[in-house]
């Protein structure tokens, strides 16, 4: 029999239980953060994402003594994900024997293909061309709507810094957005509703398989 969980019912509260050996409480926190964990991976390394995100929340279950309970429960979870991200590209530029992959530009999504719009794509190509600590930042900002009290959590920086980080990826995204675009049309339209454009893509992404 199933349990019907109420809204009410924290993140922290399942999590506790869950590590107690309640299976039924760990679903419930796997159905509620999925869906952004997957997204997070896919943009940046869809050949392995299945295994990343099932990395992911094995390590939050067993990290009990590296939760701090002052900071939010998508910020312990991001930060898990952020550090098997680099893991796992590092490994893959070891594999490669090429300059690492934390520090150049990302291979082009297959979420491109998803992509209806013009503006969505030169999002997305403009997105791979920056570091990866940027396109970080700048995707848990506008798709996951983290907070900047959030991302200097799981960034381990003051609010000020955050804010720096983020003006400096729009910069550098909207100069390689002006590279890449086909028109001056698209790129004016794509510009002046970047905040619009960048949320739409988050509808773009695959969803967990029912």
């Amino acid at each position: 029999m199933l349990t019907s969980w109420s809204v009410s019912e924290s993140d922290y509260d399942l999590l506790d239980q869950w590590r107690g050996g309640n299976d039924a409480a760990g679903q419930e926190l796997f159905a509620r953060h999925f869906d952004s964990v997957y997204r997070f991976f896919f943009n940046k390394a869809e050949d392995a994402t299945d295994d990343l995100v099932q990395q992911t929340f094995l390590a939050c279950v067993e990290g009990r003594d590296d939760f701090r309970q002052q900071a939010s429960f998508r910020t312990y979870l991001f930060s898990i994900a952020r550090n098997l991200l680099y893991k796992w590209l590092r490994s893959k530029s070891r594999r490669r024997d090429d300059q690492p992959a934390v520090t150049g530009a990302i291979r082009f999504s297959v979420a491109s293909a998803m992509a209806q719009r013009q503006e969505q794509r030169l999002l997305l190509k403009a997105l791979r061309e920056l570091p990866t600590d940027l396109q970080i930042a700048l995707e848990l900002s506008y798709w996951e709507e983290l907070t900047d009290r959030e991302l200097g959590e799981l960034l381990e920086m003051p609010m000020g810094t955050v804010k720096s980080r983020l003006r400096k990826g729009r910069q550098l995204l909207e100069q390689h957005m002006t590279r890449l675009a086909r028109s001056p049309e698209q790129l004016e339209s794509t510009v002046d509703n970047f905040e619009a454009w960048a949320r739409s893509i988050r509808e773009l992404e695959p969803k967990r398989p029912e």
